[in-house]
């Protein structure tokens, strides 16, 4: 089997450092079926993975490197297609790497690459997100196939205080607690998004919100995002089913305790606190003068109504040794 590196080269600079020299100490019989591909250019990663699939089909596998961003990015190019993607995580909350990567290597993720050989490739799922204006008119650059988690809310506005504090200081300790920081400082402001929803369950049956008013909606492919918060900790990426969780509107005093729970994956069955299992839904802005802003797998998208479902086998993941994907 052939590999193709695809390397975020806004990681950072030690990191792919440390990736070089991994690869050059390989086995010469390993190293010489291996490629490397930098991005230049917002979007490349995509078009790097469509190039190489449309050329080499299942005799080729991408290994994504970079964070949660550059996974999602090679993941919608290869949707329904035959080649495999490997995650090696190189990014900031490596969210969705968590479930897909010996958790012994997480802090050492180089040192697997010696077992690309021995990588198992197995199907999980997708999640369709098709956003749309108040006109009803589809929105193409906010649509698309997320793998992890998508949410729309408050956690939405702390992923992008979490962005601003890394952006505006790039270093280890401050890529470490931005999202913490960021949901502190969130919970102090406006908690409060207004949206309806519409949610087809597992069963059959539909189920619509009765309130317009609430905190967050997230829905749950994977089990984490944020650096570490577990909306949805029996999420399963290869059941062929989402697990939805609304937070409603609560008081400043029970949002703290909330935001524990809520990040440890133990807030199931606390009040305020509604979870579902899902294929698909309709979350849709009751705010006149907003859009919805939320985001799938770390990228921000916005939209006045969001449809989706959930497309089973929609992706050739290659998992390590050690890992075990239901």
């Amino acid at each position: 089997m052939r590999y193709l590196f695809i390397i975020n080269s806004k990681s950072q600079t030690s990191t792919i450092k440390e990736l070089e020299d991994a690869i050059s100490e390989l086995d010469d019989d390993l190293r010489v079926r291996i490629e490397f591909r930098y991005t230049e250019y917002p979007g490349h990663a995509r078009d790097i993975a469509v190039e190489a699939s449309d050329a080499n089909g299942a005799g080729i596998t991408i290994v994504s490197c970079g964070g949660d961003g550059t996974f999602h990015e090679i993941a919608n190019a290869l949707a329904f297609r035959s080649t495999p993607i490997i995650c090696i995580p190189m990014g900031t909350g490596n969210d969705f790497a968590r479930i897909i990567f010996p958790q012994e290597s997480m802090k050492k993720p180089f040192s697997q690459i010696r077992n690309l050989d021995s990588v198992k490739v197995v199907p999980i799922d997708l999640v369709r997100l098709d956003s749309y204006d108040m006109l009803g008119s589809h929105i193409p650059i906010w649509s698309c196939y997320f793998n992890n988690i998508a949410s729309i809310g408050l956690d939405t506005q702390v992923q992008y205080l979490a962005k601003t504090f890394i952006k505006g200081k790039d270093t280890k300790f401050n890529r470490k607690t931005a999202y913490v920081r960021a949901a502190l400082k969130s919970i102090f402001g406006n908690r409060d998004s207004k949206f309806t929803y519409s949610l087809e369950l597992e069963n059959g049956e539909t189920y619509t919100s009765n309130s317009d008013t609430h905190t967050l909606i997230s829905l749950c492919n994977g089990r984490y995002y944020g650096d570490g918060f577990c909306p949805a900790p029996k999420a399963k990426i290869s059941d062929g089913i989402l697990d939805v969780c609304v937070v409603e509107s609560v008081s400043f005093f029970r949002s703290f305790p909330l935001l524990l729970h809520y990040r440890k994956g133990t807030h199931a069955g606390k009040q305020g606190i509604s979870t579902y299992r899902v294929t698909s839904g309709i979350v849709t802005c009751q705010d006149s003068s907003f859009q919805l802003l939320g985001n799938y797998d770390g990228e921000d998208f916005f939209g006045d109504r969001i449809r989706f479902e959930v497309f089973s086998n929609a992706l050739n993941l290659g998992i390590f040794p050690g890992v075990e994907i239901e």
